[in-house]
Formats: structure tokens, C-alpha cells, sequence
């Protein structure tokens, strides 16, 4: 018996993710593509863009920290 068979094969979720990419972050937080890039531009919540050496793309991911700090911002400005 291997060590992987004492598993089981599914997973469960039981926190959110430190990083998103645009699709995930929409669903999770509600805000659109174009919205999340301004957030960026704007410094309100950080990102990275991980890519292949000599890549011309990549792959931007928001950091869900950011934008729940972000969002409980707003909150408490209301």
C-alpha cells in the first residue's frame, strides 16, 4: 500500500486563496478585470505578474489581502 492510497482523493477548501487571478478575484469579491487593474495602477491593492524568462506574457495575480484591506476600507469610510 503506497502512503498516497491512505488519502482520500478530493480536496476541500478551507481558506481563501493569498492570490487570485482576475476571474477568481471577480468571483470572489465581485470586482470586474478593468476595475482590479485601476486598483493596481492606483496602488490601493497589489499584484504581481509572474512570467517566463524572455515571456512577453504572463500571468497577473491580485493579493486577496489587498483587496479585502481595500474593501474594508471603503466600508469604514461609508
Amino acid at each position: 500500500m503506497n502512503n498516497i492510497d491512505q488519502y482520500p482523493m478530493t480536496a476541500a477548501v478551507t481558506s481563501l486563496p493569498e492570490f487570485a487571478d482576475h476571474r477568481t478575484a471577480r468571483a470572489l469579491f465581485g470586482l470586474s478585470r478593468s476595475y482590479l487593474y485601476k486598483l493596481t495602477t492606483e496602488r490601493k491593492i497589489r499584484s504581481v505578474s509572474i512570467r517566463k524568462v524572455g515571456a512577453l506574457k504572463g500571468r497577473r495575480l491580485f493579493d486577496c489581502a489587498s483587496i479585502r484591506a481595500f474593501l474594508e476600507s471603503a466600508a469604514v469610510g461609508q
